[in-house]
């Protein structure tokens, strides 16, 4: 909604940034209608080919590099498709060719317009992250503190996460363990149960379980790049577990990260 008002508003700037004297006749008016619609022509080439960066090259992925890329393809594309109209324009309904010192002033105008509509489009991207995260982050506050629902015949029991000791997954049911050794059946499934936690406090070991960070004692490697982790026996009766080769190095930088939360 932004570009349908801010393209006829660089377009006004730009006539005034080009002609000293304008008079508002109908050739003037004309013109400045198919400028206009030239803008939102370029707008849309612009808005398609940052949308294929997105998709090709996502700032994560390298942000210099992304941005350079965006601004050259975008001031290539836009100002390609003006020149190639202009000229098209001219050449049906002018006196033909422009001469060049038309385009070394406007081109340059445009490289600026360019650069400002990249910009906008920048700065609302990392804003629409910053409010995706934050609306995370609000979210992870709810999770914490609701618990974990666990259903009671026709009531509902929210568990703290703090008394939750395991998930497990035993003879194809699924159960809630709290610290103190009581257990609830549950429904879903342990990749069902996975994202409705707070990953700082719980990790997915393997297919049978889902613990606490405040139950592990600690690891050991085995054999084959895998890892043997060892629970407080004080607390629960689960045994040691094994990590896959492929989820040891996650977990090393999970148990290294929450260390401060035990």
């Amino acid at each position: 909604m932004l570009f349908f008002v801010l393209i006829p508003f660089i377009n006004t700037i730009n006539y005034h940034l080009t002609y000293s004297n304008i008079r508002w006749d109908w050739y003037t008016i004309t013109t400045y209608l198919i400028d206009t619609a030239q803008g939102f022509i370029a707008w849309g080439l612009i808005k398609a080919t940052i949308l294929w960066f997105d998709k090709k090259m996502p700032y994560e992925k390298g942000f210099v590099k992304r941005i350079i890329a965006q601004l050259l393809a975008t001031n290539v594309v836009a100002q390609g498709f003006i020149v190639l109209a202009t000229e098209l324009i001219n050449m049906r309904f002018g006196d033909g060719p422009l001469p060049i010192k038309f385009y070394t002033y406007n081109l340059f105008i445009f490289f600026i317009w360019v650069l400002v509509l990249n910009g906008i489009y920048i700065g609302f991207y990392f804003y629409d992250q910053w409010h995706y995260t934050l609306a995370l982050r609000n979210q992870e506050k709810k999770l914490r503190s609701t618990g974990f629902e666990v259903l009671l015949g026709n009531k509902t029991k929210n568990v703290p996460f703090g008394d939750i000791a395991f998930f497990l997954v035993e003879d194809r049911t699924t159960y809630l363990q709290t610290m103190t050794r009581e257990r609830f059946v549950l429904d879903d499934s342990l990749n069902k149960i996975v994202p409705r936690l707070p990953e700082e406090l719980f990790f997915r070991v393997n297919r049978k379980y889902i613990v606490h960070r405040n139950l592990i004692k600690g690891y050991r490697k085995a054999v084959n790049g895998k890892l043997v982790v060892g629970f407080h026996s004080d607390t629960t009766n689960i045994k040691e577990q094994v990590i896959s080769r492929i989820n040891a190095p996650h977990f090393k930088k999970w148990f290294r990260i929450t260390a401060h939360r035990v």
